[in-house]
């Protein structure tokens, strides 16, 4: 028995909104946007490979806030960058909410983190060369 990652599932308050912050931040693809129950999913594609699903409320859920806070559980996830300089303007002039501006860890890669919808925390990392 063999498993495989077959996808992320964001819910959003704003599905719309959430999907084109990943279209317009990293290039992401709206690979197929279907109903879900009373709903709309966003299936996004990075670079041709399955990246996240996004959907909005349903009709009877009432689904908790996110939050940048640390937290157990699902707490980022994370994309690399060959230009965390470039990456940084780049989310700025989106108006992204920067969380941490881009610093060097002891292990010599540079990392930041920014806040993308509904409070889910996103960390981007280059790693030294």
């Amino acid at each position: 028995m063999g498993f495989v990652c077959n996808h992320l599932h964001l819910r959003s308050e704003d599905p719309d909104n959430a999907a084109k912050f990943y279209v317009d931040n990293f290039g992401a693809s709206i690979a197929e946007t279907r109903p879900l129950s009373t709903t709309v999913s966003h299936r996004l594609e990075l670079n041709g490979q399955p990246l996240l699903t996004v959907s909005g409320r349903a009709d009877g859920e009432d689904p908790v806030a996110g939050s940048t806070e640390p937290r157990y559980g699902l707490d980022h996830f994370g994309f690399e960058t060959d230009d965390i300089q470039a990456a940084f303007s780049q989310f700025k002039s989106t108006g992204a909410n920067i969380i941490c501006d881009p610093w060097t860890m002891p292990s010599g890669s540079q990392v930041m983190f920014v806040e993308a919808p509904d409070k889910v925390s996103l960390e981007i990392i280059q790693r030294p060369s």
